[in-house]
């Protein structure tokens, strides 16, 4: 590494992890303001609220360290700039992009541990603080609260089945929109079942308007499909059970998605396609610390009189635009006016393009 690289990496780690620590921090101080009241009127164990914080760490760190990347990026690049450090670097023969070279590589390394804890530790970090938090931070305030409706409810039963329901009714104990597919003992799917509804009776669960299907080992229907007006289905599954399995796709890794997703193929264009927009979001999501240093450093570059206030100013106005931008896209693929993989990276390419574009300007 020159010492030019070893100059760049350090400047830039200490403002990074001090930043993300300080908005770690803030963001759980925010957090606990917001029920604050609930903990001290149900009293709340100081446990519980600890063993929450340290499972939430990991989502908080995800929503921070694109920021923290950025206000980074401009306090490094707009220090050099002012001492005249770029000019002489410049002046040396080193190109811009020469500069930023060891930037960029810790914002790729930023973007591959981004994509690591998202995959490999939020899917069980998440589902634990979402527990901790509902059946011990607000499971008193939840009792005098009126109905819950839960959306995208996914449980994977037993006998090798997994239910969707596009909605639970906590207080009524009914189930909106179910699809049901049973595999065998290699994973193979062998049946599907659909039905309008679902509701909890002393029978067990009775569904409604009921399709059951066949499949054999490659996925054709096996003989012609069963009508059933009314059917009671021996799940072993009770209320309780779709109650506390709001189904998230932070919940799942990209390898468990991707297989979710081709369960439920076929089963409805809709439900796959909010699936495979969230499935390639997963990795588009893990690039925007890369590509949020890319915009923010033609700003930390302005040498105009007021330079450096402007190009923070700007590059977080940017960066929330960026932010919005994404939110528009990936909603746009939900709702099916752009391919999946085109609203999950749209923003991403379009900013990143940007970025690009300013800073060669700025060469």
């Amino acid at each position: 590494m020159k010492i030019i690289d070893r100059y760049m990496v350090r400047a830039f780690l200490g403002p990074f992890l001090w930043c993300l620590f300080i908005f770690i921090i803030m963001a759980v101080i925010i957090d606990i303001f917001s029920f604050i009241e609930d903990i001290v009127k149900f009293k709340i164990p100081f446990t519980s609220i600890i063993a929450f914080y340290v499972y939430y760490a990991p989502t908080i760190f995800l929503q921070v360290t694109p920021m923290a990347a950025l206000l980074s990026t401009i306090y490094i690049l707009s220090n050099l700039n002012k001492n005249n450090e770029i000019t002489a670097m410049k002046s040396s023969g080193i190109s811009l992009w020469r500069i930023l070279a060891p930037i960029l590589i810790i914002g790729f390394l930023i973007s591959m541990i981004t994509f690591i804890v998202n995959d490999k530790i939020i899917p069980v970090s998440s589902k634990v603080s979402s527990v901790i938090r509902r059946d011990e931070l607000e499971s008193q305030k939840r009792k005098s609260s009126q109905a819950k409706i839960i959306e995208n409810v996914a449980v994977y039963g037993a006998g090798n089945r997994i239910v969707f329901a596009k909605n639970y009714d906590t207080e009524k104990k009914t189930l909106g929109d179910i699809i049901i597919h049973e595999h065998d003992a290699s994973e193979n799917l062998v049946s599907k079942i659909t039905a309008q509804s679902g509701a909890w009776t002393d029978e067990g669960w009775k569904f409604s308007k009921v399709i059951m299907y066949r499949i054999d080992n490659v996925g054709r229907m096996i003989g012609k499909p069963l009508f059933f007006n009314e059917k009671v289905i021996a799940l072993k599954e009770r209320p309780s059970d779709f109650a506390n399995r709001e189904w998230r796709a932070d919940y799942v890794s990209y390898r468990e998605l991707k297989k979710y997703i081709n369960n439920f193929k076929g089963a409805g264009t809709k439900l796959v396609r909010m699936l495979s927009v969230d499935l390639h979001y997963k990795i588009a999501f893990s690039v925007i610390s890369l590509i949020i240093i890319l915009i923010g450093a033609p700003f930390a570059l302005i040498t105009t009189r007021g330079g450096v206030l402007i190009g923070v100013g700007m590059s977080i106005a940017i960066g929330l635009l960026y932010y919005a931008f994404i939110a528009i896209s990936l909603a746009f693929g939900k709702a099916g006016i752009l391919p999946p993989i085109v609203s999950a990276w749209l923003g991403n390419v379009i900013f990143s393009i940007l970025g690009i574009y300013l800073i060669n300007k700025r060469a």
